[in-house]
C-alpha cells in the first residue's frame, strides 16, 4: 500500500500542516505576512492553504502601500507579484517612486541587490502597455548581471537562476525542489516550515510514483510501442509535463489522463509530420470528425491502432466524467481533438506544398497545433469542480488565455530546434517565418521570438487575471502550460531528446526523494520494484 496512507505519516503530516496554518493566521504585519506567503509558495505548500493566502493577500492595505514600504522595495515588488499572481487589481504606479524626475531609476536601487532581484521577479507580471515594467525589466536585467561577480554565492545560485529563467516562467514543483535545498542554507530559517515542505514533497512525490506505475501498465496495455515502430516511449516525460499544468496530489485522475492525451499527441504528430501519406492523413482526420468505431474499416493496421487507441481514452474519460458528474463532456473532447487534427493536416499541406507561410499564418494555426488547447480543455473537464454553463461555452471556442499559452508552447518549442533541422526544414518552425518575413539572420530571427514569447506572457497575465467565467484553478492550468513549455523547451528539446540536466531534473522530481534528516530516505518512498529504464 502507499506510504501516504501510513497513519504515522499522515498525522505527522497534518500535524505540521496546521502548525503552519496558525503560523499564517497569527501573522498581522504585512511585510512579514508576504515574505511568508512568499515562502509557502516558493516551498511547494501553498496550495494546502488557498483561502488562507487569498484572505491574506485580499486584507492588505494597497493603497497605503508606498508610505507602508517605503524604502522597502524587496517588500513593495513582493507585494506586487503576489497580488497580480493571485488575481488582485494592483497598479504598476506603486514602482513610480523609483525614478528620478528625469525618469531614471534612482541609483540607489543598485546598493540593494535582493531589491534588484525582487524587482526583476516583479517585472514579469506586467500587461501589455506598462511601459514602467518593460524598463524596470531591462534595467534589473543589466544591473544583476553586471553586479553578478560581486555577490555571495548564495545570493549569486538565485540570481543567475532567475536571470536565466525568472520565477515566474518555472515550473512550482521544480521550484519547490530547488527551494528546498536553498532555504535549508537560510540563517533565517523556520525549521518547522522546511520539515513540513520536505514531508510534503516526499509524500506529493510518492503520490506521483503510483501514478507512473498506473501510467506504465496502461502504455503496455494499449501496446502502442509494440505495435507502432515510431511510438516513442516517453511516457515519463509525458507525466512531467502532465505534472507541470498540474502537480495537486488531489487531481491524480487529472494528470493521469493529460499523460495519455499527451502520449496520444507525440504520436499522432510523427504520423502526420513523417509517417503518413497525404491521403492517409485526409483519411485519418475525416474519422475523428465521424467519431465512430468502425471507422477504420479497410485503413492499414497501425492506423487502426492510433485511432483505436484515441477513441477508447477518448470515451473513458466521457465515461468517467459521466458516472462522477452526470453529463456528456464528449462533444467538448471530440472538438479539442478535431481541431488539433485539421492544424496538423494544415501544417502537413505546407510541407507537401513547400508552402511557406508568413509569421502570423503560422502562429494562427500553430496555437492550435502544439495541442496546448487539447490538454488544457482536458484539465478544465477533469478538475474535482463542476463548470458553470458560461464556462463550458468559454471552452468550446477556446479562451484567449488558452491561445496565448498554446503559443508561448509553441514558440518555446521552435526555440529549441536546432539550426541543423532548421536547415532541413521539414516543416516551416516560427524561426524561419521570423527570416522570411523580416530578411534577417537566425540569430536575429531567435532574438525577436523571444521578445514575442515576452508579449504572450504580458497577454496571459493579463488574461489569467480577467479570466471570469473561467474558475481561477483554469487560468493557473494555463499559467503552468507555459511554464513547463519553458522548463521542458529550455536549452534544447526535453520531449524528443532529453540532455542529461533534464533527466536529472525528471528524477529529482519522482525518484529521489529529499532526505529528512540523515540523508536516508526517511518516508521509505522508493522500493526496488520501482525502476524505471528511461530515466
Amino acid at each position: 500500500s502507499l506510504v501516504v496512507q501510513n497513519g504515522t505519516h499522515t498525522t505527522h503530516l497534518e500535524k505540521l500542516k496546521e502548525n503552519t496554518r496558525h503560523l499564517l493566521s497569527k501573522e498581522a504585519e504585512p511585510v512579514a505576512r508576504l515574505k511568508l506567503v512568499d515562502v509557502l509558495q516558493r516551498l511547494g505548500v501553498g496550495y494546502h492553504f488557498e483561502e488562507e493566502i487569498k484572505d491574506a493577500l485580499g486584507s492588505m492595505p494597497i493603497e497605503r502601500a508606498n508610505t507602508l514600504f517605503k524604502d522597502d522595495i524587496h517588500s513593495m515588488s513582493l507585494l506586487f507579484r503576489l497580488l497580480r499572481e493571485h488575481g488582485f487589481p494592483v497598479s504598476p504606479d506603486i514602482f513610480s517612486s523609483l525614478k528620478e524626475e528625469n525618469g531614471n531609476f534612482k541609483a540607489s536601487l543598485l546598493r540593494d541587490t535582493q531589491a534588484l532581484l525582487s524587482l526583476h521577479e516583479a517585472s514579469y507580471l506586467a500587461f501589455e502597455g506598462e511601459t514602467l515594467l518593460d524598463e524596470a525589466r531591462i534595467f534589473t536585467t543589466k544591473y544583476l548581471s553586471d553586479l553578478k561577480l560581486q555577490m555571495d554565492p548564495h545570493l549569486k545560485g538565485k540570481v543567475s537562476l532567475s536571470l536565466d529563467l525568472p520565477l515566474h516562467w518555472r515550473t512550482p514543483r521544480l521550484e519547490a525542489r530547488w527551494h528546498i535545498d536553498q532555504y535549508e542554507r537560510d540563517g533565517n530559517m523556520d525549521h518547522m516550515l522546511l520539515q513540513f515542505a520536505k514531508v510534503d514533497f516526499n509524500t506529493v512525490q510518492s503520490i506521483h510514483q503510483s501514478e507512473i506505475r498506473k501510467l506504465t501498465r496502461w502504455w503496455k496495455d494499449v501496446g502502442l510501442g509494440d505495435k507502432l515502430s515510431f511510438a516513442r516511449d516517453r511516457l515519463i516525460e509525458y507525466f512531467f509535463f502532465a505534472t507541470g499544468i498540474v502537480f495537486e496530489p488531489h487531481l491524480g485522475y487529472c494528470r493521469e489522463e493529460l499523460t495519455k492525451a499527451f502520449a496520444l499527441v507525440a504520436i499522432i504528430d510523427d504520423f502526420y509530420d513523417i509517417y503518413g501519406t497525404p491521403e492517409e492523413l485526409n483519411l485519418f482526420t475525416n474519422a475523428v470528425q465521424r467519431w465512430d468505431s468502425n471507422a477504420m474499416e479497410g485503413f492499414p493496421e497501425y492506423m487502426k491502432i492510433l485511432y483505436s487507441a484515441l477513441y477508447n481514452t477518448t470515451n473513458e474519460v466521457a465515461d468517467h466524467i459521466h458516472r462522477e458528474e452526470g453529463w456528456d463532456a464528449l462533444p467538448y473532447l471530440r472538438k479539442a481533438w478535431e481541431d488539433l487534427f485539421n492544424a496538423f493536416l494544415t501544417e502537413a499541406k505546407w510541407h507537401y506544398n513547400g508552402y511557406k507561410p508568413a509569421l502570423e499564418e503560422y502562429l494562427n494555426n500553430a496555437r492550435m497545433s502544439v495541442s496546448g488547447c487539447v490538454l488544457l480543455v482536458h484539465a478544465s473537464l477533469l478538475s474535482t469542480q463542476r463548470l458553470t454553463k458560461e464556462a463550458l461555452q468559454c471552452l468550446k471556442t477556446y479562451p484567449s488565455l488558452f491561445l496565448s499559452s498554446s503559443e508561448i508552447f509553441r514558440l518555446c518549442n521552435d526555440l529549441a530546434t536546432s539550426s541543423a533541422e532548421l536547415e532541413r526544414g521539414d516543416t516551416p518552425t516560427s524561426i524561419q517565418c521570423y527570416m522570411q518575413d523580416n530578411g534577417v539572420s537566425e540569430a536575429v530571427a531567435r532574438n525577436g521570438i523571444q521578445d514575442l514569447i515576452i508579449n504572450s506572457w504580458k497577454k496571459l497575465n493579463k488574461e489569467a487575471v480577467d479570466c471570469h467565467p473561467l474558475p481561477r484553478y483554469i487560468a493557473n492550468a494555463a499559467i503552468n502550460l507555459g511554464r513547463i513549455s519553458h522548463c521542458t523547451y529550455h536549452k534544447g528539446d526535453g520531449l524528443g531528446a532529453p540532455d542529461q540536466e533534464k533527466k536529472n531534473m525528471i528524477k529529482s522530481l519522482f525518484f529521489d526523494p529529499v532526505a529528512l534528516k540523515g540523508g536516508q530516505d526517511s518516508l521509505g518512498l522508493l522500493d526496488d520494484r520501482f525502476v524505471i529504464s528511461n530515466v
